[in-house]
């Protein structure tokens, strides 16, 4: 009788310690939801695609089932980034695939052109990665997953004027890339409101001639910061310039900037020693219970890509396990746009109604050729 009592205690204890650790068991229903997938898989951002869709395979490892037994079913589109492709990838998804809601990894340029059609498929679209603030407006079927430009532009400006006390900074946007003149924009306004000082402003073309005289007559303005919310080609391009001139400014990037680099780029890490750049992420800073349980589920190296996937994936199964039809595009919409104190990777998420998130920018740097973080705003 008393080895009964001790191997009952024994188990107890046992559950006590592991069984927190343990998800409910899920009976499988045996159906499956599709969910759409639209994404650049190739071309120049191939990582934004590849890199997303690893981030919500290990969102599916760690929840295999909704809440009530049914599976999803991922339909991928690759869209190169195109707003065009981005669009008719759309329409396949929802009228012919009939898919639940989508999940896109696309810039601002293809999802601001989904997110003009978005009212006519009445699908939720989670927008990972497109951080304009337009792709929310006149539509009520896109919801951001990550900061806006205006915000985002608001703490590089706050960042650059009060933490690192500098005066004088000049501008580099691409004219053609809506994300890359709104943030511009974004920063100027308030860097200027700040008192600081935009000694210029220059639009950089991919590939450009001449940019060692550009940025020699950029110099003679004595700018203490180059700001570049550029791709990373462009980065790359500026930073070599500037070191071959044996110039010293500080210089700032924009979000994905350093996910693309390290996993494209990384040849040219030596060149972008001390390069700064607003985040999402990253993989060394404390997280939640949720983000270490993430680290646990997810193989290899986690990028800012991965962790939104992660994280915007989640958010999705979250909404729909809040419906109590799961297929109902409308119900997993509105869940959506009621998320309220998600635990994500570093921190609480919100979404407020018009689909506009609350989450802080992540500031890092590179440092000996790896990712050094530096501070989180909220």
């Amino acid at each position: 009788m008393r080895c009964l009592r001790q191997n009952t205690w024994i188990v107890a204890i046992l559950l006590l310690l592991f069984g927190c650790d343990q998800e409910p068991s899920i009976t499988p229903s045996g159906k499956t939801i599709k969910i759409g997938i639209i994404a650049p898989f190739s071309g120049s951002d191939f990582a934004k695609g590849k890199e997303g869709l690893r981030g919500i395979q290990t969102a599916i490892d760690m929840r295999p089932l909704l809440d009530n037994g049914d599976k999803v079913e991922l339909i991928e589109k690759d869209d190169k980034n195109d707003p065009a492709m981005a669009v008719q990838a759309l329409t396949e998804l929802t009228r012919t695939d009939q898919v639940a809601a989508v999940v896109t990894f696309s810039g601002s340029g293809p999802v601001l052109a989904m997110a003009k059609q978005a009212n006519t498929f009445q699908t939720p679209i989670v927008a990972v990665l497109a951080t304009h603030p337009d792709v929310t407006k006149e539509n009520d079927y896109v919801s951001q997953i990550c900061f806006d430009n205006t915000f985002q532009g608001h703490v590089a400006a706050f960042f650059v004027r009060d933490d690192l006390l500098l005066d004088r900074v000049a501008i580099f946007k691409t004219p053609t890339s809506f994300y890359s003149s709104n943030l511009a924009a974004e920063f100027e306004s308030q860097f200027t409101a700040l008192g600081g000082i935009i000694t210029d402003v220059i639009d950089i073309q991919e590939g450009e001639d001449g940019l060692a005289e550009t940025l020699a007559q950029v110099r003679e303005k004595d700018p203490e910061l180059l700001y570049m919310p550029l791709g990373a080609k462009e980065v790359i391009a500026i930073m070599k310039a500037v070191n071959d001139m044996v110039w010293n400014p500080r210089e700032m990037a924009s979000d994905g900037l350093l996910a693309t680099v390290f996993l494209q780029y990384k040849q040219h890490l030596h060149l972008l020693e001390g390069l700064l750049a607003t985040d999402f992420f990253h993989h060394r800073s404390a997280g939640t219970e949720f983000g270490k349980l993430a680290r646990k589920r997810h193989k290899g190296k986690a990028t800012s890509y991965t962790a939104m996937g992660v994280e915007g994936f989640s958010i999705l199964l979250d909404a729909m396990n809040r419906c109590r039809n799961p297929r109902d595009r409308d119900c997993i919409n509105r869940k959506i746009r009621s998320t309220t104190g998600f635990e994500g990777l570093m921190g609480k998420i919100t979404i407020d109604a018009k689909g506009k998130v609350h989450r802080p920018v992540i500031i890092n740097a590179i440092e000996d050729s790896r990712l050094r973080y530096v501070v989180k705003v909220y």
